[in-house]
């Protein structure tokens, strides 16, 4: 959810908000801005603890060459970072920000990452067309059962995630790449029967279609 009018209150209320992370796109700016209680310390603290940080959601804001505030999404959580590299071989500006959404228990919990891309001097998530055609929310999580890493091919930058279910009273584990052609972003699944857990090895790049 976007609120263009609450980011620029609390931007203008220093008090309030401080800034994280940021990335370049050109003379503008991706910036990330935490709630003030959510200092450096507290991040690294809580973060992936499943216990929950006081403060306000952070926000996600797109700077303009002189500074000024073009567009901004809410997160889900206090607690987040951005990576500062823009992803590469993707046609529009994209970076990566993760949300820690850790619950207090279970295995299926943990830190979200989803693509934003910059778009005409708006913030969008970026969406992958799988094999049926749908586009689908591109969320990679890391979880006791979950996993996700970025690989370079050649100057372009995949995504390549593990995820297992029960599925019919069995573990089914699902393989998902995400690449960037002409057409955006795609992915591909492959599933197989079994339990991948994220105390192993990450899955070989063969066992992703």
């Amino acid at each position: 959810m976007k609120r263009l009018g609450l980011v620029a209150l609390l931007v203008a209320a220093h008090t309030l908000v401080h800034a994280g992370d940021q990335a370049a796109v050109g003379c503008q700016s991706v910036k990330l801005v935490l709630d003030k209680r959510v200092t450096p310390r507290e991040l690294a603290r809580f973060w992936a603890s499943g216990e929950q940080a006081t403060g306000a959601p952070a926000v996600l804001q797109l700077q303009g060459c002189n500074g000024e505030l073009l567009d901004s999404m809410t997160l889900e959580a206090p607690l987040a970072k951005l990576d500062s590299a823009l992803l590469r071989g993707v046609r529009s500006p994209t970076v990566l920000v993760t949300v820690d959404l850790t619950a207090p228990v279970g295995s299926y919990s943990g830190p979200q990452t989803k693509l934003v891309q910059v778009e005409g001097n708006r913030l969008t998530y970026a969406q992958a067309r799988a094999a049926d055609g749908h586009l689908q929310p591109i969320v990679l999580a890391q979880t006791g059962k979950a996993a996700w890493k970025k690989v370079r091919v050649g100057a372009v930058d995949q995504l390549l995630a593990v995820r297992s279910e029960p599925r019919d009273g069995k573990f089914t584990t699902s393989y998902r790449s995400y690449v960037h052609g002409k057409r955006g972003w795609t992915v591909r699944v492959r599933s197989r029967p079994g339990l991948w857990e994220s105390d192993g090895e990450f899955p070989s790049r063969r066992s992703f279609p």
